[in-house]
């Protein structure tokens, strides 16, 4: 009975770690980082998994500084949410961000809407989003996508 439940877990474990996440191909291309398969409806509500996003954080009171990286990454996952009870403002600064294969999107969202999406050649640049209330929050996609990029929210 022993060796049939050990054998029934191991089964378990292996089917759950061989199910996570989805691999998406690099369908268009090596010089065109659009994404092919995942929608801004998946993008907005985090309807897809994802894998193999890697990251080093540091929080100094306000200051929350990320610097993310991935050989390849696939999905859609968020990276910072906060709620505004009334108009706030918030700075992102974007300190590098190479992306060197597969899709990638890198987007801020504000109540369901995607109200930016940062350039893929984003090098040093700060952006201030104004009166916001609700949900903020920048979500990452990626479709065998290899990356990294820094990243400060204030």
């Amino acid at each position: 009975m022993r060796k049939f439940i050990a054998i029934l877990l191991v089964t378990c474990i292996c089917l759950t770690i061989g199910g996570c996440g989805t691999t998406y191909e690099d369908t268009n291309g090596a010089d065109n980082f659009e994404l092919q398969t995942i929608t801004d409806e998946n993008i907005i509500h985090l309807e897809t998994g994802a894998s193999g996003l890697a990251y080093k954080e540091s929080n100094l009171g306000l200051l929350q500084s990320s610097e993310y990286y991935s050989k390849n990454f696939n999905g859609v996952e968020q990276i910072y949410l906060t709620n505004f009870v009334g108009a706030s403002d918030i700075y992102v600064y974007i300190g590098h961000m190479n992306v060197e294969s597969g899709n990638f999107r890198l987007v801020v969202i504000n109540d369901d809407k995607i109200i930016h999406e940062f350039d893929l050649d984003t090098f040093g640049e700060e952006f201030l989003f104004e009166d916001l209330t609700g949900t903020f929050s920048i979500h990452v996609a990626g479709e065998s996508a290899k990356f990294d990029f820094y990243i400060d929210i204030y």
